[in-house]
């Protein structure tokens, strides 16, 4: 496997590469906020009746085909597009035997993998997504790199070259717990 530059001390694998390392724990997360499908509702309808009205009020909507062309790309990017967009995202957290595997389909083309040698410490911590990250998603912040997808707890880790990274957790406890677990037995053995 190839070392990345970013984020320091990952590695990159492929979702298609085979891995035989034993699964320890897992979390998916999903944007399933109810505010955000609102919003999303809201949006979507908006882009909707703006693609096909005109079909309906416009009675010389042939002379504006190059309009209408333009609305109707932008009612199926933001009208389906993006709403699709957010149902079909996951955040996916995993610790393997041979290292911690983060992955957020279909926004990272790849997984990252983080091999427990690289990891100095890690703790649960609750932060401010908007505030310290400018909100959910992959983020990069003053405090390191987010992965996010809803709350306001997670695990702060802090790579041995001083990189932190930021996983949001509905299980924050647990994770911080199963890695530190792995961390000292490896420094221990």
């Amino acid at each position: 496997m190839e070392k990345l530059d970013w984020p320091s001390m990952a590695e990159e694998i492929s979702i298609t590469e085979e891995d035989y390392a034993t699964l320890l724990f897992r979390e998916v997360q999903q944007f399933r906020q109810p505010w955000i499908w609102i919003v999303l509702t809201g949006t979507s309808l908006t882009a909707l009746w703006a693609a096909v009205s005109p079909f309906f009020f416009d009675s010389d909507w042939q002379n504006h085909w190059v309009l209408h062309i333009i609305l109707i790309l932008f009612g199926l990017i933001f009208g389906i597009g993006l709403p699709w967009v957010f149902y079909v995202t996951k955040l996916i957290t995993e610790i393997r035997s041979d290292g911690l595997v983060i992955s957020f389909y279909p926004l990272l083309f790849s997984q990252i993998k983080i091999p427990f040698k690289n990891i100095q410490s890690c703790e649960p911590i609750q932060y401010k997504p908007l505030r310290e990250y400018g909100g959910w998603g992959v983020r990069l912040g003053a405090k390191g790199t987010a992965y996010n997808v809803s709350g306001d707890r997670g695990v702060q880790i802090e790579l041995i070259n001083g990189s932190k990274i930021l996983i949001g957790s509905g299980n924050s406890e647990s994770l911080s717990s199963a890695i530190n677990l792995i961390i000292g037995k490896k420094s221990n053995g």
